[in-house]
């Protein structure tokens, strides 16, 4: 044999063993399994033997040309002062005038 066709048997070989993994699956199996997931109808309802709690409404206070009541915690819409000489009104009194400026 001469010396082209024996560099070609090398080649040969590697392309026979590497073709057989070349190709589509065409066998139309799934590697995943199938999952079912229950239907949620409606949620779950909590049922509570204590009573709803309430807000005193008879408990407002007005100080400064603002009312507020002072027994529920400060919030948008109960905006309690704090107490004289606290951090709290510090704050306040060095912000008061200041306009406000949007976060850019």
């Amino acid at each position: 044999m001469s010396r082209p066709y024996l560099a070609l048997i090398p080649l040969a070989l590697a392309v026979g063993l590497i073709a057989p993994g070349c190709g589509s699956d065409s066998s139309g199996e799934t590697t995943t399994h199938s999952v079912s997931i229950p239907a949620v109808t409606a949620p779950g309802v909590a049922t509570s033997t204590a009573p709803a709690a309430t807000t005193s409404p008879g408990k407002t206070v007005t100080k400064g040309g603002k009312t507020f009541n002072p027994q529920e915690p400060d919030s948008e819409t109960n905006d309690v002062p704090p107490k004289q000489g606290s951090p709290q009104a510090a704050f306040e009194q060095q912000c008061k005038g200041r306009p406000l400026v949007a976060a850019t």
